[in-house]
């Protein structure tokens, strides 16, 4: 069992998240390569963050939602990322313990779950995203409320990786993806924001990661 003082400071976290993405905006300015950050599908970001949290945390990939077990697999929402102390791995009930399985893990409820939304503001070309303002607020929503309902859950947050031209506008986006949330009623914290200057290929300036923690409501809400 993990120990129980480890407890996820999200503070923390965003300033890992920003190292990272330094770290691999540099490399492709030293590589002088053709296509930056902003070229990376969300599937390829959530690989690069996993890779370099990894150095402080157990990192676990399209976990399944905990309070889902004993349902087809092919029934189960998927997590993102659920992140643990340093050599403690989730215990995944996906997969059944056997003489292999290593004997410190950790519980769902010990875990940080995170889901990892991306917006690009342009696409390839330099063309504005049409669906630029969809990006913040339908699939977002829809995973929050998966999140905070789980009972076996304790501690979560939204994770936002989002590529614009201006600090303006992601203050205003960021306004803006709190008051859809407010309407939807889907509850989350006070946000960690960590923005990264990026090398202008097709109109993006700043690589922007936003952490919301969630307010679990677990079973009350059915």
């Amino acid at each position: 069992m993990m120990p129980l003082m480890n407890r996820y400071d999200l503070h923390t976290l965003a300033n890992d998240l920003e190292v990272i993405l330094k770290q691999r905006e540099a490399e492709l300015r030293l590589e002088q390569a053709v296509y930056g950050l902003d070229s990376l599908s969300e599937v390829d970001l959530h690989a690069l963050l996993a890779s370099g949290l990894a150095q402080s945390y157990e990192v676990s990939r399209e976990v399944h939602y905990p309070s889902t077990s004993g349902r087809k697999l092919s029934h189960r929402a998927r997590c993102d990322l659920a992140l643990t102390a340093k050599g403690f791995p989730l215990q995944l009930d996906s997969h059944p313990p056997d003489l292999f399985a290593p004997k410190d893990v950790a519980r769902p409820q010990e875990a940080l779950w995170l889901e990892i939304k991306a917006a690009w503001q342009y696409r390839e070309g330099g063309v504005r995203h049409a669906g630029y303002g969809a990006q913040w607020r339908n699939a977002i929503v829809a995973d929050l409320m998966k999140m905070e309902r789980d009972p076996l859950i304790e501690e979560g947050a939204l994770l936002l990786v989002v590529f614009n031209e201006s600090d303006q506008i992601l203050a205003k986006d960021l306004d803006l993806l709190e008051l859809v949330l407010a309407e939807k009623e889907v509850l989350a914290g006070f946000r960690q924001v960590r923005s990264v200057p990026i090398q202008d290929r097709i109109g993006h300036r700043i690589c922007t990661v936003a952490l919301w923690p969630t307010v679990q409501r677990g079973s009350d809400h059915g």
